[in-house]
This record gives structure tokens, sequence and C-alpha cells, in this order.
């Protein structure tokens, strides 16, 4: 059987003792080294060898030793006290003796000085920077006071995340080495409000930052791209924001409506008291008259004929010479809110109503010719399939024997230059011509049908009494009737036939009829008793 003892640490054979068992054979080997061995065991050092950075202190050891003699090799790299503790002097290595029962036991020790390449930095979200640290072999663990602010790497990178304080350090061993790190608030600047179709950059304040992102809460309002450029494309509000790490900046940009584009919407954002009463009126009248079956020259008629419908031409007020002091009848407060407007007012109403319709329009100022003469007039140009028509509502809602004729005209709804000269004139040079188009006659073509479906249209005026009489037999004591040109009905003819059906009754009968475009329209009233 065999033991071996060794001390790694020595190299030293301690003990080796061999024997046959039964007594056959039996040898021994003796010397001194098991007592080497028990010395040593008992004067250990704490540490063979030891790193420091300059300033720094260890304390050494010596197990089992009562009376230790301390000595430093250099004490220019570091020195030693009585009681063991080594401090580092300077860059370098030396030795640090132990001496205790006669033996010594040696400890190297060297000495280092980290140093930080940064220990104060001023930053940018977004950034990056990474730390540095010189003079040491040692493994450096690098952290951070805030990791919302800042973070940091095992290599030492840096990246700032947010504005803010923080401290990052880098521990080598017992040594501390620390970077302030102040992040600033980033200099962007998102404007508040933007008019419809404004295109604009956000204000980084002339920086750049990495991985910055833009984002919009309602694109269709306001879109961003990835530039950060704005392009507000209607009337609303839409918050956005700029990401960079984990800062974020938001701002709520409103893009004011303007009349027109809450008529659509019945949004009046950014809009004055007035001006967003006149829209929620408008959005109302718009609401009330169109539909979304409706093609866009069905629009322009059915509010056509509600404003005309719902609108008082200044008359009284026109002719005792009182305009000055309703000032609301030149523009579209008069046509919504009042109900009473001058030519001005009707062509500015309807003008919000083509811009919000998305069509392209001018208001025209020239001259009306009327009995009375020549007095100044506005009125409309609205483009349609590349052609321009003239809207003259003002004409379209006249008044008859002084008073509101209370029905809606189609004479002067979307027709050309040559109609308007007979009695308009204007500085041609200064508008786009009007040479018509498909659209000629559109209101008029639209009554005319309006009256064929409802079985009140005849072809000549020749049929007005036959038709007339056939209503009466029919119970009715009210009949309209339209036909082709400008005539006056034969009512002796309609009342003989009527007669007719009626022997021995007392007849009477009244009518009215005017002029429409090119046809007439009769009302007759007849009282059989």
């Amino acid at each position: 059987m065999v033991w071996n003892w060794r001390r790694k640490a020595t190299g030293l054979v301690l003990a080796s003792v061999c024997f046959a068992v039964g007594g056959l054979i039996y040898n021994t080997y003796t010397n001194n080294i098991p007592a080497v061995f028990a010395a040593e065991k008992e004067n250990l050092l704490n540490a063979s060898s030891i790193i420091l950075s300059v300033g720094d202190s260890y304390s050494l050891s010596l197990y089992g030793a009562e009376k230790v003699l301390w000595r430093t090799g250099r004490a220019s790299v570091a020195t030693v006290s009585n009681e063991g503790i080594v401090k580092g002097i300077a860059v370098g290595t030396t030795i640090i003796t132990a001496t205790a029962n006669g033996q010594n036991y040696r400890c190297t020790v060297r000495v280092e000085q980290p140093k930080i390449n940064k220990k104060e930095i001023s930053a940018k979200v977004g950034d990056n920077v990474t730390l540095k640290i010189s003079g040491t072999k040692r493994k450096i663990i690098f952290k951070s006071s805030d990791t919302k602010v800042v973070k940091v790497s095992a290599k030492g990178k840096m990246t700032f995340l947010k504005p803010g304080k923080a401290k990052v350090s880098a521990l080598i061993g017992n040594t501390q080495l620390v970077c302030k790190v102040t992040v600033n608030i980033p200099s962007i600047t998102i404007p508040s409000m933007l008019g419809e179709g404004t295109v604009k950059a956000i204000d980084l304040g002339w920086e750049t930052y990495k991985g910055i992102l833009f984002s919009s809460s309602a694109p269709e309002v306001v879109a961003v791209d990835e530039n950060g450029i704005l392009t507000a494309k209607k009337s609303g509000q839409a918050k956005i924001t700029v990401k960079i790490k984990n800062f974020r900046k938001t701002q709520v940009v409103t893009v004011p409506g303007t009349v027109s584009s809450a008529i659509l919407t019945g949004q009046a954002i950014g809009l004055g008291k007035k001006d967003t009463q006149i829209a929620e009126l408008a959005h109302e009248v718009y609401t009330k008259s169109v539909t979304d079956s409706m093609d866009i020259v069905e629009k322009i008629l059915a509010i056509h004929d509600y404003l005309i419908l719902h609108t008082e031409y200044a008359y009284r007020e026109y002719l005792d010479g009182t305009l000055d002091q309703i000032p609301y009848v030149f523009c579209p407060e008069g046509v919504l809110v009042q109900h009473k407007a001058v030519c001005q007012g009707y062509a500015e109403t309807l003008e919000l109503f083509l811009n919000a319709l998305g069509l392209e329009n001018r208001l025209v100022f020239g001259y009306g010719y009327t009995e009375n003469g020549r007095i100044s007039h506005a009125w409309n140009l609205v483009k349609l399939d590349d052609n321009w028509y003239h809207i003259d509502m003002t004409w379209d809602d006249p008044i008859v024997n002084g008073i509101d004729s209370g029905k809606v005209y189609y004479d002067y709804f979307l027709v050309n230059d040559a109609v308007m000269k007979k009695n308009h004139t204007w500085e041609m040079a200064d508008y786009p011509a009007a040479i018509g188009g498909e659209y000629e006659g559109y209101g008029i073509k639209k009554e005319v049908e309006k009256y064929q479906k409802a079985g009140q249209y005849i072809e000549t005026k020749d049929d007005y009494a036959k038709k007339t009489a056939e209503q009466v037999m029919c119970g009715k004591r009210t009949v309209t009737l339209m036909f082709p040109g400008h005539v006056q009905p034969d009512i002796n003819a309609m009342l003989k036939l009527v007669a007719e059906h009626n022997p021995g009754k007392k007849l009477h009968a009244s009518y009215e009829y005017f002029f429409y475009g090119d046809y007439t329209i009769s009302t007759s009233y007849i009282t059989i008793e």
C-alpha cells in the first residue's frame, strides 16, 4: 500500500513509506521533510500576487504566525505597514516579503493607474459614445446609475436614451472611475397649427438624430414622412410624435377649418365665433339638400335651390337706401343667418359651397341691367369638365311686383357668356371664357323632367284647355302645367271645356303664368258652384 503527500505550491515530496504486508520485506526512508511541511502549513500568505491601483490598499496576512516582519522591495511602487497593509504608490511591480519563524513568504504586487477617457460629457438623445479605460489589464465592469437615461454595454459603449443626468462608472477591482453624463433636451419644435395644404418640416434645431421616428395619429389630417415633413391635408387635429430612443416629443397639430371645409365635415375647427356659426349653418344646409347618390351637378342644383328658397332679396332696403345699415346682406351671414341678402351675399355663399365640393370657381363682379337701369352686380363662375359656366343665383330668385317670387328659376344656372351678355356686363378679359357645354340649361331640363313625371307637361299651349279640363274632372281645382314657348294660355277655351262637363254650374277661373327659360308654367284656379 502506498501513500503520497504532495504540496503543489512547493513541489516538495513530504513523505514516502513503503512496506510489504506479512513482514517479508520492510524498508523505511526518513528525512526532515515532514517538519518543513508542518511549518509551511502553519504560515501561509493569504495572497501570492495582487494587483492594486495607485492609492488602493490591500491587507496581507500570514496564517498561523504570531510575529511577522513585512518588507517591500520597492517602496516607490508599493508600501507595506507593520500590519501587512499594502498601498499602491506608483505604477510598477514589486515584491512584498513576509518573514516568520525563519521562513520568507512572498507576494508579487503590480500597481496600475487606470484612467477614463471622459470624466464628464454633454450628449444628445440617440447618440453613442464609448468610454475607454487605459492603464489596466484587469476586468472592467461598466454600470449606469439610470438606465432610462443612458445605458452602457460591457465594452463601455454608452447610448443616450432620454434627457436627464446619470453617472456611468467603470469598476476595476476596488477602483471606480466615473463619467458624469448630461443628456440634453432635444430642441424639437412641432407647429401647433398648419393651414390646409401647408407642407412644413419639423424643426430639429439644426441637429440630426440617429434612429429618429416620426408618426401621426391621423395621417389623413396631417401626414408626416420619415424626414419629419408635415403635410396638412384637411381640417382637423392630429397628434404628431417624434421618438428618439426613450425620448418622445408630442404635439397636437390643428389644421383650422375654413367655412368651406366645415360644410362637408361639420368640424368647425379653429374658426372664430362668427365663422363657426356660418360653418355650422352651411353644414346643415348641405345635409338637408344633398345626398351621397347625387352627382356633382345635382349637388350644385340642390344647393342653388335650397339657398334661393330660404333667402329673401333685400329689395325694400335697396329701394330706401338703407343697405349700409345692415352690412350682413353683403356676406354669407345674410343668406345663412338672417335669410336676407343682396347679390354679393348670394354669390359669396355659393362660393363657400363650390369650394367645399372641390370645384374651381370665381366670383364675378360686374353690372346687371334691369328696368331701373344698370346696377352693380355679383355672381359666380364654376368649372365643370374643363368648361366654365355662369350661375347667377340672385337673378334666379327674382322679385315679382316688389316681393320675392317664392319660386326657383334656372334662367341663369350653368349658362354661357352669350346668355349672360344679354343683360350683364363684366371685364371679360379678367375672367375665363364660359363657352358652355353639356350642362347648359341643366336646371330647366331637370324641371321639365319633373313636370313630365308628374303628368303636368304638355307639348304645346293648344293642349292647355284639354289637359286642364281633364284635371278638373278628376276633382282638382288647382292645375299647374308646363309647355314650350312664351305664350299666354287660352283660359276661355279651358273654361268652355270644363262647362261642357258641368252643365248648369257656375264657373269661375283665374290663373297666373310665368316664363321659365324657354317654357311657360301656368297655374289655373277653378271654382265650380
